[in-house]
């Protein structure tokens, strides 16, 4: 017999809410942790890419994942870009460094997997302690995403494929 479930691992994150509607809620209201996964939506929200920043062969940015092909890739740069201003000039913080706070401050949210790949990656994260995002900087938030990506594409595109009756 399986023992109990503890832990819930989704992807979350600025880009991708949709787990807002069921999962985070089904997991508040039966003590279920998560974990949450991809907090920089394969590096959308983290600062770096640009429209000429080229994927290596086999990474999935470079033709599965659906938000880095054109057009929806630049509405998602567009949309980090804005991103990454409200956060300079309304905390003096980086575009990581908000977009893990906003998840920080989501509730339901007990964890967050980091895949640092640098040292400086993870001296980066004491940006994120200390100060929180008020109602009217997560109503820029939404605004500023809404305005850039008013349909965002799901990670369903990871999901294995459905198996044969």
């Amino acid at each position: 017999m399986p023992g109990p479930l503890h832990t819930a691992q989704p992807p979350y994150n600025l880009f991708e809410r949709q787990i807002e509607a069921d999962v985070l809620p089904y997991c508040q209201a039966n003590g279920i942790a998560t974990l949450i996964y991809s907090p920089l939506c394969r590096g959308l929200l983290g600062g770096r890419l640009t429209p000429q920043t080229q994927f290596p062969p086999g990474d999935l940015r470079g033709g599965i994942d659906p938000k880095f092909a054109e057009p929806r890739y630049s509405q998602y740069l567009q949309a980090a870009e804005e991103l990454s201003r409200l956060a300079r000039e309304r905390y003096g913080k980086t575009l990581p460094q908000l977009a893990v706070r906003w998840l920080l401050d989501q509730p339901g949210v007990s964890a967050i997997l980091w895949g640092a790949r640098k040292r400086q990656q993870l001296e980066d994260l004491a940006g994120v302690w200390g100060w929180s995002l008020e109602a009217e900087a997560m109503q820029a938030i939404d605004a500023i995403l809404q305005r850039h990506v008013p349909e965002p594409i799901p990670p369903s595109f990871m999901a294995p494929p459905a198996r044969a009756a």
